[in-house]
């Protein structure tokens, strides 16, 4: 097991200790009023409680010193109270919805220099898991550490270890029902210093799920038991005996991690309209922009017609990791990013001295500079198909690029396309954004459907031995169908055509790999862009050697193409993903954030309407009508309260390395608040009456 260390900066006047040396006392939260599944605690696995499987496991735990049950004071649960005098196990009474106090004023009475948190529906609990967690809480001047900032761990497995001072001060300030009623929510803000604990190999976030919320879960928890005469068996003896028999492993329910803290948070969430804030100086350069900007913004997504005018910013001033500001002076957690490029955030410290220690040595030369060299030969050893390297600043350029060398190589001229590719006449001829396009462009690029092989088939039948390439979005916000992409390499290869990737969305967010390697299918193209210089413009086209010397002999040559402050910063950016857990965290917050924003609207009653899918860390937002057809008006209508209440979106949640555990809880409790409100609207005759302005413009679409 490895040791991820997040490191918190404090906030001053919060109390920071070295652990002190004492007791170390593992407090099991457990009760029989689980609404989903009453009694669950004292359920029967293999003739003895679930609490007593828990406690005999935790006991075998090397770093305990003191196991205690903190179960209510209410009657129903005199159940549990008995098994622990029966079983001589202390047991502390407390508050039924307050659990934070309950877990405050158990861990007082008995005296917790330590305190480990776990609960009473984990029966496969291991104790060598729990005395890493507190063997790591030690090693480090930190308040909290656990396993559970990002699962790497079966769901059931959790352990969260915090010292008695800072649940102290957690027990004082956390005022929110969700943080009493869950204890650590108030302990994982950045108040505190943290540190996760991970699995030394990683497991998919919900593929293990051996914790009990529903009767369905005990079933399973009860056949892994039936494989273990013995009381000793840890959770990789577990993981073997699910390798040897799938059919085990698949009674495994599928059900959201973290599931009643999201619901607790739709519960605490107060409905109604959010008020407008002040937004005068969004409007007065909005005013300014009209007489000298067409459209006002440089890129359609951009632009005012995006958002809800009157309820959102026009104009942003600054940025700062996950946050922006408005020329306002209102700030808002930012889910657009810049549409898609800040991976780390904005002004990561490191990436910008990095340029700006490039450009004080000058950045736009004359000839060649050393750091095209490096930077191209450090793609080649992270992108498969990646053997040279040509740079340009958008991904309208590697697109562009990419699409002429096929065309030299192959010296054909129709072209397939699936996805956005940007705004080159090549490509935006054969959308509904044509204008200024000649006919005779517009009639060599050919639109074909994800996940439908026939529809490319078709159209290469059509055209046969006219095809330079087929260029695609190997994923986009669908998975492709088991064998979809290997089959179109495989069928373009027949054709005599070139496969290209447009990586410019999935490249990094995806792997440092890219798309291709996470999904095995190497073209002999591909374009890579946004996420390459955190916000400092620059991208590339890869490929196999013979393609890519296509490139000295088409016209591929602008100014800026070799400006190599950007390249810096492109160098600084593969370091901080190569060397850090950049990439983990932001999947694993994205997870959070998918999983809570569906369950607060199955709470809602919306979990029809309103849908996170796709990839967590570029996931996409569902608005659908009663039909299951697009709804600008639900769109609009979320989208106002959100950015109201400082939540910055448009259709996806664009994570970077910046988002902190904080800022999705912070983002869930908004769209609790959202949710619950546009529960009320939509029963309603007329919801459109709510908007607070014009109802958002489609652009166009293109997935």
């Amino acid at each position: 097991m490895k040791a991820n260390i997040q490191e918190q900066a404090s906030a001053p006047g919060v109390i920071v200790l070295e652990p002190e040396s004492g007791a170390v006392v593992a407090i099991i939260q457990a009760r029989m009023g689980s609404s989903r599944f009453p009694g669950k605690s004292l359920a029967d696995i293999g003739g003895h409680p679930m609490l007593w499987h828990v406690v005999n496991r935790v006991r075998a735990a090397r770093l305990v010193d003191k196991i205690v049950v903190a179960t209510t004071e209410n009657g129903t649960d005199d159940p549990i109270s008995a098994f622990c005098e029966r079983e001589r196990i202390p047991c502390f009474r407390g508050d039924e919805q307050d659990v934070l106090d309950r877990y405050y004023r158990a861990a007082s009475a008995h005296k917790a220099s330590i305190v480990v948190r776990l609960t009473a529906d984990c029966p496969l609990i291991d104790s060598s898991v729990i005395d890493s967690v507190i063997s790591e809480f030690k090693q480090g001047a930190c308040d909290y550490t656990s396993n559970t900032l990002r699962y790497t761990f079966p769901d059931g497995l959790d352990a969260e270890v915090f010292s008695f001072e800072a649940l102290k001060q957690a027990w004082s300030e956390a005022r929110k029902p969700a943080e009493r009623e869950h204890v650590t929510p108030y302990l994982k803000t950045t108040k505190f210093r943290s540190r996760n604990v991970e699995a030394a190999c990683d497991v998919l976030p919900g593929s293990q799920r051996w914790t009990v919320d529903h009767p369905a879960d005990l079933e399973f928890i009860r056949a892994i038991y039936a494989e273990f005469p013995q009381a000793n068996f840890g959770y990789q003896d577990v993981f073997e005996l699910l390798q040897r028999k799938p059919k085990l492993a698949a009674l495994q329910p599928n059900r959201i991690i973290n599931e009643g803290y999201y619901r607790s948070l739709y519960a605490q969430a107060d409905a109604g309209a959010a008020p407008k804030r002040n937004l005068a100086q969004s409007q007065a350069w909005l005013a300014r922009s009209q007489a000298v900007i067409p459209g006002c913004a440089q890129t359609f997504s951009k632009g005012y017609t995006q958002y809800v005018q009157g309820a959102a910013p026009i104009f942003l001033e600054r940025g700062k990791g996950c946050r922006v500001w408005d020329v306002d002076g209102n700030e808002y957690i930012d889910y657009v990013q810049g549409l898609l490029p800040n991976i780390l955030g904005y002004a990561n410290e490191e990436v910008n001295r990095a340029a700006m220690e490039q450009l004080a040595l000058g950045h736009s030369f004359s000839l060649p500079h050393p750091v095209e060299v490096q930077l191209a030969e450090r793609l080649t050893r992270v992108i498969p198909c990646a053997e040279m390297v040509r740079f340009g600043k958008n991904g309208s350029d590697a697109t562009s690029g990419a699409v002429r060398a096929a065309r030299e190589f192959t010296g054909r001229d129709h072209i397939a396309c699936c996805g956005y590719h940007g705004w080159q006449d090549w490509y935006i001829g054969s959308t509904t954004r044509n204008g200024g396009v000649p006919a005779a462009v517009r009639d060599l690029t050919h639109p074909f459907r994800y996940n439908d092989l026939g529809s490319l088939q078709q159209l290469l039948d059509k055209h046969p031995g006219k095809y330079a390439a087929i260029i695609m979005e190997p994923i986009n916000f669908v998975e492709p169908a088991p064998g979809f992409l290997q089959s179109v390499k495989d069928l373009v290869q027949r054709n005599g055509a070139l496969l290209i990737f447009d990586e410019i969305c999935s490249g990094f967010h995806f792997g440092l790999g890219g798309a291709q390697k996470r999904l095995g299918v190497i073209p002999d193209l591909a374009c890579f862009g946004k996420a390459m210089g955190n916000g400092f413009p620059i991208s590339c086209v890869v490929g196999r050697k013979e393609v890519m010397r296509s490139f000295e002999e088409i016209f591929f040559s602008f100014t800026f193409a070799g400006e190599v402050a950007s390249m810096a910063a492109a160098m600084k950016v593969l370091d901080i993903l190569e060397n850090t857990d950049a990439l983990a965290k932001m999947d694993a917050n994205g997870r959070t954030l998918q999983d809570g924003f569906n369950v607060l609207a199955q709470e809602a009653g919306l979990a029809d309407r309103l849908k996170a899918t796709a990839h967590p860390t570029w996931s996409l937002i569902k608005y659908l009508d009663a039909d299951g057809n697009d709804s600008p008006l639900l769109k609009s209508l979320f989208q106002q309260e959100a950015v109201k209440r400082g939540v910055l979106l448009l259709a996806t949640h664009n994570l970077t390395a910046a988002h902190e555990n904080s800022d999705i809880v912070q983002t869930l409790e908004v769209y609790a608040e959202v949710m619950k409100t546009l529960a009320a609207w939509l029963s309603d005759g007329n919801p459109q009456r709510f908007l607070e302005g014009p109802m958002i413009q489609p652009i166009f679409r293109v997935r």
